[in-house]
């Protein structure tokens, strides 16, 4: 059923504002889209989306449909988002998460959306209610608070010729290695080097779903990339993915067991799940490696506190603050406190 969702509300989304000429000209209109969506304009990324999807002027591609989707969704465009809803449901371009389906949905099905967009964003959700637990539908509530007011204005038009009014501060900032990196995975779709240091710009600057999606391709072309798996679960737990990020650290260690970093993610996943014990050993690990190493620290800190061990407690969370003062902040940022 869902599957179905999705190919119906490509078709009608894509009608709605292309139309098919001969090749020559599906390749010029998606090299327009490209560029557009490259500066920032938030249509030009949807609508780059769905040619992705259905393989017009360019080589059909599920993953670099979810991405340029995803970027729109990011930036509020109502209908993005309940394709990356139903995406995220079935699996297709991304890894199922009925949690992120959920988000993304619930943000489509907000009332300043379009009727439709509203209609079909809520089978999606009842859909998804059925098979989830009441508490992974809390916590994608909770997470699709968190995003920006979509935006209500229906994709009906092709973007300008370039003098957009729509590029971000974001967009602006990921810079030329951004789109030197984007160059490169368009000539090469599986250059998992490129997609590894992609997904490393977009988790600095906390785009933390497009980071996973590029980390994810990472580990696709290339998975012994231990770095990339690392890297994931740091973003997994940035966006609150406590077991999803554990799972992912284990792999790390697995390809290097004396990872002080994935030692350290991991166990700011397990304080983010509540289990105190295995996040205490895994900061042990981290800092008998790397002893000032701050977020090991601090998050050792929180977990004493929870047992009881005040005084422990504190002088870890004093010690990191020492070391970064900025330790607290990030934690917090993350939901662990």
């Amino acid at each position: 059923m869902l599957r179905a969702l999705f190919i119906v509300a490509i078709i009608a989304l894509s009608s709605a504002g292309t139309s098919r000429a001969d090749d020559a000209g599906d390749a010029r209109m998606t090299e327009d889209y490209l560029r557009q969506a490259q500066r920032g304009d938030t249509r030009a990324q949807f609508y780059l989306g769905v040619l992705y999807a259905q393989g017009v002027g360019v080589s059909r591609s599920d993953a670099e449909a979810f991405r340029w989707l995803s970027s729109a969704a990011e930036r509020g465009h109502a209908q993005a988002r309940l394709i990356v809803g139903e995406m995220y449901a079935v699996g297709r371009g991304t890894s199922r998460s009925d949690i992120d389906a959920y988000k993304w949905a619930s943000a489509a099905a907000a009332s300043s959306n379009p009727a439709d967009t509203q209609r079909n964003a809520q089978r999606i959700l009842d859909l998804l209610t059925g098979r989830m637990t009441g508490s992974d539908v809390s916590e994608a509530k909770r997470l699709a608070q968190s995003l920006t007011p979509s935006t209500s204005q229906f994709a009906t038009n092709r973007p300008s010729d370039g003098r957009t009014d729509e590029i971000t501060t974001t967009d602006r900032r990921r810079g030329a290695e951004y789109d030197r990196l984007t160059d490169a995975i368009n000539r090469n779709p599986q250059d998992a080097d490129a997609y590894y240091k992609r997904g490393n710009i977009l988790a600095r600057l906390k785009e933390y779903d497009l980071a996973a999606n590029d980390f994810g391709r990472a580990i696709e072309y290339g998975p012994g990339n231990a770095q990339a798996y690392n890297n994931r679960c740091f973003v997994y737990v940035a966006l609150g993915r406590g077991q999803m990020a554990v799972t992912d650290c284990n792999e790390a260690l697995r390809l290097r067991p004396d990872y002080a970093d994935a030692l350290d993610s991991r166990g700011l996943a397990n304080l983010m799940l509540g289990r105190l014990d295995p996040a205490i050993a895994d900061f042990n690990d981290a800092l008998r490696l790397r002893p000032k190493l701050a977020t090991s620290l601090y998050g050792r800190g929180i977990a004493y506190t929870r047992q009881g061990r005040t005084s422990a407690g504190n002088s870890d969370m004093k010690a990191a603050t020492a070391i970064d003062p900025g330790v607290r902040d990030e934690l917090d940022s993350y939901g662990i406190r």
